[in-house]
């Protein structure tokens, strides 16, 4: 792994600037700052134009979602999509708007690690009981703000197009990837979950 070596952290948003703006605070203080990709399928989400740190923005492809599938989500394949502008020997790191990072070494902690499979743990809202996850992969008890995959790895795997997306991502990941847990809280749910949009 080189030392240039790098994180991208996925943010993904969709209307919903006044978390998004306290995601992209808690970014800002992280001691080293990883690339920031900006997923948002809206055009008029124009407060992403604020943003300050440095930064680009991914307009993934909407696909309609598939009545025959229950709990189709296809917010999640823009994972999937913007890969395809993330080059090799790198991290990724994946977030939603109405997320934040605690840990103000965690993009550094990332990079210091060096390995294919990170998993932090993760602060859930007030309608979990600030519950914890991270510790296994469970469904319910991960979510893919726990973890930090290398580039080419993540694209070795699809996030599924349903309702716990990121536990079944994670689950095939760890089928030929051993993780590396550590005892860190990496983010947290700013107030409590929310659905994809």
């Amino acid at each position: 792994m080189s030392s240039e070596s790098k994180v991208f952290l996925l943010l993904r948003t969709h209307n919903r600037p006044e978390e998004f703006n306290r995601c992209i605070e808690s970014i800002s203080k992280q001691s080293l700052l990883p690339e920031i990709i900006i997923i948002s399928d809206d055009k008029n989400d124009t407060y992403i134009k604020e943003v300050a740190l440095p930064h680009q923005v991914f307009r993934p492809k909407y696909r309609k979602p598939q009545w025959w599938i229950r709990h189709h989500n296809p917010f999640n394949d823009y994972f999937n999509q913007v890969l395809s502008i993330i080059p090799d020997g790198h991290f990724i790191y994946y977030l939603d708007d109405d997320d934040e990072l605690v840990d103000a070494d965690w993009i550094k902690t990332i990079i210091d690690n060096n390995t294919d499979l990170l998993i932090a743990r993760f602060q859930l809202g007030k309608s979990h009981n600030n519950a914890l996850i991270g510790d296994e992969v469970v469904r319910g008890e991960i979510g893919g703000s726990c973890i930090a995959i290398r580039s080419e790895i993540a694209r070795e795997f699809k996030w599924p197009s349903r309702g716990a997306g990121d536990f079944f991502f994670i689950n095939q990941v760890i089928s030929k990837y051993r993780p590396i847990f550590l005892p860190i809280i990496a983010g947290k749910v700013q107030v409590d979950l929310h659905h994809s949009w």
